[in-house]
């Protein structure tokens, strides 16, 4: 007989079923907790499918490098993990200056990323010319490439998570939305949805740039917005050259890869970088957009152009904090609070970090373990008013296999700067 969700407790609800969100249910479930996942839709299709698929650990920043190369195992394993074959396409990423000033950017972006362990590489425009003749008319001055960097089927990727998530025993509520966080005494004790209450010791919000509806009426402002991003799939006048990496103009704001035979997908930016309202932006790409980004694609790329016949396009949000960087953080301070946790903000590494995201958050929440690589990510993570956090806020009682809270939340440390 089915249990009312009105009435079942739980060790931790999720409230979020995008790449962020079953990743975090699946790892919890996996230890043992009692893990309820909330999501308002069908998973992924709020957000996790509007991307380009890509999956990278060219990062300019030492925390997005660092959670890039821990994820790789996760990528690496996920068809034999979960069943599902995610389709990882490694062509390459080759990010590309048109300037001496772009190049020496990316220059030491490779520098950093060599440094933490990523095998990218800085190579000249007569260099780019040798390997990828196609390119060479364009005169770049510079790029950053590595090889292993690449892109896979988003919505497999969601396939083989929502399976992962029903075999871990997570019990996965579609079409509920969550409507408020629940208190008693200032304590967190479970969410208020669509179809009732459900009590839980542990709330994780995995909502991207709907977060803030949430946290607003608890009396937290988090400054995550999102970012409006559009992608196209078209049928260039002349097909792609065979072997070309996903192209990316750093400074042009526009990026061509290849797709499926005879087919390319193209996005940019092109300076447009203003906030969305997540409930109310269009997920259909633009026309004088789709007119624009094919046109600087053109000039600046070279391989597709306007004369591209335009098959499909779409619009997804880049949740983002001001420095592009995550909050991962408690929302209680009290030592007798039951807790809230959540993780917003990651722009366009949200499904790339995923996996190491959530194993992040299960040894923290769960196990009490701190991160086992990086010194970036050793000591915690960022709070909302840049305090590092570190520690468990739970436990598990393992003769029992039940999670109890810690007697006490974790200390906050100094201040913490990201480069």
């Amino acid at each position: 007989m089915a249990v009312s969700p009105q009435v079942m407790p739980r060790d931790v609800i999720v409230v979020g079923a995008g790449a962020v969100g079953l990743c975090s249910a699946i790892e919890l479930a996996s230890r043992g907790a009692r893990v309820t996942l909330v999501e308002r839709g069908l998973p992924g299709a709020a957000n996790s499918t509007l991307t380009g698929g890509g999956i990278r650990q060219q990062f300019g920043t030492p925390t997005n490098i660092a959670m890039s190369r821990l994820s790789a195992p996760f990528w690496s394993g996920f068809a034999e993990r979960f069943g599902v074959d995610p389709l990882f396409n490694p062509i390459g990423y080759l990010f590309i200056a048109r300037s001496e000033a772009e190049s020496d950017e990316l220059r030491a972006r490779v520098r950093l990323q060599n440094q933490l362990g990523v095998d990218s590489e800085h190579l000249a425009g007569s260099e780019i010319a040798h390997r990828w003749p196609a390119l060479a008319p364009r005169d770049f001055v510079g790029a950053g490439f590595r090889q292993a960097d690449g892109w896979a089927n988003q919505h497999r990727i969601i396939d083989g998570l929502v399976r992962g998530a029903l075999a871990a025993g997570v019990e996965l509520l579609s079409g509920t939305e969550c409507r408020a966080i629940e208190r008693d005494g200032g304590r967190v004790v479970g969410i208020r949805t669509t179809d009732g209450r459900i009590a839980a010791d542990l709330v994780v919000l995995a909502t991207g740039p709907w977060v803030a509806p949430l946290l607003r009426p608890l009396g937290i402002d988090l400054p995550v917005v999102g970012r409006r991003h559009e992608l196209l799939i078209v049928e260039p006048a002349m097909p792609l050259p065979a072997g070309l990496p996903w192209l990316i103009g750093v400074g042009d704001q526009v990026h061509v890869r290849p797709d499926a035979p005879g087919r390319a997908l193209v996005g940019g930016f092109l300076g447009r970088d203003d906030p969305a309202d997540p409930d109310s932006f269009s997920t259909r790409a633009d026309e004088t957009w789709a007119r624009e980004v094919l046109a600087r694609a053109g000039q600046v790329l070279g391989v597709v152009d306007g004369r591209a016949a335009i098959r499909h396009g779409w619009a997804g949000l880049y949740p983002a904090t001001p420095d592009r960087h995550p909050i991962v953080d408690r929302l209680a301070d009290e030592p007798t609070a039951r807790w809230a946790s959540r993780a917003p903000g990651w722009s366009r590494a949200g499904r790339g970090h995923a996996g190491r995201r959530a194993d992040r958050r299960r040894r923290d929440r769960v196990d009490g373990r701190g991160a086992d690589g990086g010194e970036s990510l050793r000591n915690g993570w960022r709070h909302r008013d840049q305090r590092i956090l570190s520690g468990p806020l739970l436990r598990p009682r393992r003769s029992r296999g039940q999670f109890v809270r810690n007697p006490s939340p974790p200390k906050a440390r100094p201040t913490w700067t990201s480069s």
